[in-house]
């Protein structure tokens, strides 16, 4: 009962000696106008963009050209509806929804100095009148360069004292990076031999084809520039200093008409195959009537990888197009046909001829566009071919053909293929049947084994055994000899 009379005392205290109610008080409110909003801004600075001065004092380092910077609004009696920001380089300011974006400031001197603010505004379209405002000391950071990976040919293992050769065409590609954004680098320059004279180039390129390259010793050098004028390291194929390159770059002159193309790397150490086709081809043509291109390998065994296939399709149609005719042999290992397929097919399509003969055991590709290939299967799945088999020439479906027949002169120890015809490619050579053959065969029939296919104003021979090998009735050169002036002339 205590309390309850000590509650009745005190509200009746109140009651006398105050005008309001202290449970609802009658106060009057002072009317306050529509507030504009807060505007506030933040930013992620690299760590090596603080600096803190004598007093302790933490503020902003120089910092790239790059800036990320977020922002936000407070509006106390309504809501915040977008912003506005500009930086002093800017002629007005730009109307934005987000609250975060990332700018390349245009730094074009090796140091400057840039003042972002933004203004916030609220659903009544008030602007914050005080808006957040930061100053960026920025340091201009010079661009790189690099050639693209594996754009240039590999030295072998350990030894970079070899020479690349290469046609008068040669194409060089690179990267270019700037931590103050690609944009501001604007200008690309290369230079040949030596760095006496440049050759200036748009900051956006990536690639210069080199033509007309003078026969002998050559070095590319590439170097990047950025809006304030800094220059990147200079680059250079080849490099002393690289150990993975080769140390030397030589072009050849493209002599004759016709491309002996080696694609059987084993035999680039011996050259024991290549020369069999040179002596037949300097009794066709002559001495000067004929170039040699060895294409290497970067697989395993490596051999000759400085001069594997061009990078560039580019490169691989120069190649071809200094020559009417082509040559292109291979046969044990991995090759590269199918690299080279598309520049093959545009080479043939303006007018082109080529004789490929891939004894391999790699079962052609049916989607090749040089020739016409319906389907594949293994001509001697044991292995096997034994030396006396015939192989019969159909060219012109004379007895002329006759004169053009083959016959194996040794063992044949790889698979390879026969070939089963597309519906535009006509079979030019086939095995002899097995009812007649005057050797054991292991095959049925008489299996394709020599498409002639045309692709534009040129022409293709595809053969799947290793034509090398065929010299079992001395007629080899002969053969060759018809194919590169009677086939290809017509």
């Amino acid at each position: 009962m205590t309390r309850k009379y000590l509650l009745l005392a005190l509200l009746a205290f109140y009651s006398v000696t105050c005008d309001t109610n202290p449970l609802h008080p009658n106060k009057e409110s002072a009317l306050v106008g529509n507030q504009s909003p807060e505007t506030f801004l933040f930013l992620f600075p690299a760590p090596d963009a603080i600096d803190e001065d004598s007093s302790g004092t933490t503020g902003i380092a120089t910092t790239a050209s790059k800036q990320i910077l977020h922002w936000w609004g407070d509006d106390k009696d309504g809501q915040v509806v977008g912003y506005y920001y500009q930086w002093d380089y800017q002629d007005k300011p730009i109307w934005t929804t987000l609250e975060y974006d990332t700018f390349f400031v245009p730094i074009r001197s090796s140091y400057d100095e840039f003042t972002f603010r933004v203004w916030a505004v609220d659903n009544d379209s008030l602007i914050d009148p005080t808006p957040a405002v930061q100053t960026f000391p920025v340091y201009n950071s010079m661009p790189e360069i690099e050639f693209k990976l594996n754009s240039n040919p590999p030295a072998p293992a350990g030894n970079p004292d070899v020479t690349a050769y290469t046609f008068p065409t040669r194409t060089f590609i690179w990267d270019v990076s700037d931590p103050d954004g690609i944009e501001t680098v604007t200008k690309i320059y290369y230079a040949l031999d030596d760095t006496n004279s440049w050759t200036e180039l748009a900051g956006d390129n990536r690639s210069i084809t080199l033509s007309s390259l003078e026969p002998g010793e050559h070095r590319f050098f590439l170097k990047a520039e950025d809006i304030a004028g800094a220059q990147s390291n200079i680059i250079s194929f080849p490099d002393p200093d690289d150990d993975d390159i080769p140390n030397t770059w030589m072009v050849k002159e493209p002599i004759g008409d016709v491309l002996l193309v080696n694609d059987y790397a084993l035999d680039q150490n011996t050259h024991e195959v290549q020369s069999i086709y040179e002596n037949m081809l300097k009794n066709i043509v002559g001495d000067e009537g004929y170039s040699v291109w060895e294409i290497g390998t970067t697989s395993n065994p490596e051999i000759n990888p400085q001069n594997s296939l061009p990078y560039t399709t580019a490169d691989i149609k120069a190649n071809l197009f200094y020559f009417r005719k082509i040559i292109w042999f291979s046969y044990y290992g991995r090759t590269n046909i199918s690299e080279a397929g598309l520049s093959l097919t545009q080479y043939m399509a303006e007018g082109g001829n080529v004789f490929i003969t891939n004894g391999n055991e790699v079962s052609p590709d049916t989607l090749w566009t040089f020739t016409d290939i319906d389907s594949v299967y293994k001509l001697n799945p044991g292995g096997r071919l034994l030396s006396g088999l015939k192989v019969l020439a159909s060219f012109t479906n004379t007895p002329e053909d006759s004169l053009r027949d083959l016959e194996l002169a040794r063992l044949v120890a790889v698979r390879v293929s026969a070939l089963i015809p597309g519906s535009n490619s006509d079979v030019v050579y086939r095995m002899e049947p097995d009812s007649i053959a005057s050797t054991p065969v292991p095959y049925k029939g008489s299996p394709a084994v020599g498409l002639r296919y045309e692709v534009g104003l040129g022409k293709s021979i595809y053969f799947s055994l290793p034509f090398h090998d065929l010299y079992g009735k001395s007629n080899l050169e002969y053969v060759l000899k018809y194919i590169l002036e009677e086939e290809f002339e017509r």
